[in-house]
């Protein structure tokens, strides 16, 4: 704890007090610069007013003196040194302001820039010090809304862009799944049916945050009814009854979840074969009621066919055969 004292009568006095040891230093201006920022206030009042509100580090006091004033300056216990600017700055790296390629959103931060209270007669009563002999602990204007958030997976800070997306809630990153489809890939030791299996399912399990034991029964049915149309037309039914053996054998799933998955796999593989039997089907009725809707045209070229059939002598059988 040290006091500082300045003087300004073309005296600039700065006396230090160390653990009760004085030390005295004394400097003669004859300006009303500030000794922090070198700002010329030109009016005692200006500088008053200048070092309680931009000097926050500093408790200053007024004293009056017959050839001038003095100002007792002490530390401000309640200062924390956070820092009051944008939190962004200090994690951006530098020269980051000269390589963007279009607009970018900004942090909404919190700044005092006008505040217009009813306005009081200047008096240098309000620099005295209290007659309570309790020092004035001045605090910041603003604090709890300039901060800085984290990602709690990757420990990177938020940026702005990304302030109105809750990426908390999003479990499976296109990073992540694009990591995870390359890391499967690379295996040697496993077929190209098992690696189509095996990234299915860890999207499926990525996606829907399944981490515990008695969530497999539930989320091999959900993986069936999500791909189970992709795994009959990529021919993995064979690769996917394994990965379910495999996951019996570690006692994550039962037999019976083998068997209402297995059943409801086979009932969707018959869906897809009517369906795909009954679209031919289909495409000739389409044609056969396209053919009546064209009506006139075509059966006035069949009786101009007859027609010259029974100039050239061919017999009604034939023409009902071509018929």
């Amino acid at each position: 704890m040290y006091k500082l004292e300045l003087c300004f009568f073309c005296l600039f006095v700065l006396k230090f007090l160390y653990n009760n040891n004085t030390r005295q230093q004394t400097e003669a201006r004859d300006d009303l610069h500030c000794p922090w920022c070198t700002l010329n206030c030109r009016k005692l009042y200006s500088l008053l007013k200048h070092l309680k509100l931009c000097h926050s580090r500093f408790i200053f006091n007024y004293v009056y003196h017959p050839k001038g004033a003095r100002i007792d300056v002490s530390i401000n216990e309640c200062y924390d040194g956070s820092y009051a600017g944008n939190p962004q700055d200090i994690h951006r790296q530098p020269g980051f302001a000269f390589s963007r390629n279009g607009p970018v959103k900004r942090t909404p931060i919190t700044h005092i820039l006008v505040c217009r209270p009813k306005r009081t007669k200047a008096s240098m009563s309000e620099f005295l010090e209290s007659e309570d002999g309790e020092v004035e602990q001045q605090r910041t204007y603003s604090s709890g809304h300039n901060r800085l958030y984290f990602h709690s997976d990757t420990c990177l800070p938020l940026r702005p862009q990304e302030m109105e997306v809750d990426s908390e809630d999003e479990k499976d990153p296109e990073w992540l799944r694009e990591k995870t489809i390359t890391q499967i890939e690379e295996f040697s030791d496993v077929n190209e049916g098992e690696k189509e299996v095996m990234k299915l399912w860890n999207l499926h399990v990525m996606k829907h945050g399944f981490i515990a034991d008695n969530q497999m029964n539930h989320a091999c049915m959900l993986f069936v009814e999500n791909y189970g149309q992709k795994i009959i037309k990529k021919n993995l039914c064979r690769n996917f009854m394994l990965h379910l053996v495999s996951m019996h054998d570690f006692n994550l799933i039962s037999i019976m979840s083998i068997d209402k998955a297995v059943t409801k796999l086979r009932e969707m593989q018959q869906k897809l074969e009517k369906g795909e039997s009954a679209s031919p089907a289909n495409e000739e009725i389409t044609e056969e009621q396209n053919g009546t809707a064209n009506g006139f045209s075509e059966i006035n070229s069949k009786e101009k066919a007859l027609e010259t059939d029974g100039v050239s002598g061919v017999s009604k059988q034939s023409k009902k055969q071509k018929l």
